[in-house]
């Protein structure tokens, strides 16, 4: 390449401006503008995922569950049979074991108060347990639901 003491006045500008800003620096300049383009349209759409909430089938299976029961399905994602607890039939502050053989996987509290979830069927504390606030939906527990308290508080 010749010197740029060698072009004229004006192709030494250009020659001099090629010199200070070589293509690499342009195309790698362009591949950062890409990548953090690519990293914010992820950002936004991951988000516009999460706000859209569950799919509508979900939201109906969930309402099955009546004002004033604790409602139980035997498998993930409220599939299956759903069985209803009622509060008039289950004591308050008392240990209620799902029938012989039945097994919870996910369940929903419509019934006024908070209700602690078992895993172990006389309502141990030895093993799993949770207490779920009324309203509350749980599509999948971490552990096979066996019996439940209601609490009057």
């Amino acid at each position: 390449m010749p010197h740029p003491s060698e072009f004229p006045h004006s192709e030494r500008i250009i020659a001099m401006s090629s010199y200070a800003l070589p293509r690499s620096t342009h195309g790698r300049l362009r591949s950062r503008w890409s990548l953090a383009l690519g990293l914010v349209l992820t950002a936004v759409l991951s988000l516009a995922a999460l706000l859209a909430g569950p799919p509508a089938d979900a939201e109906v299976t969930r309402s099955t569950c009546p004002a004033g029961a604790f409602c139980v399905w035997p498998e993930t994602g409220f599939g299956g049979q759903s069985t209803e607890l009622a509060m008039r039939a289950t004591g308050v502050e008392q240990c209620v074991t799902l029938e012989t053989g039945w097994e919870a996987k996910s369940f929903a509290n419509n019934t006024g108060h908070p209700v602690t979830v078992y895993q172990d069927p006389h309502c141990d504390e030895e093993a799993d347990f949770d207490t779920h606030p009324s309203g509350s939906q749980t599509p999948q527990a971490g552990y096979v639901a066996r019996a439940i308290q209601v609490w009057s508080h």
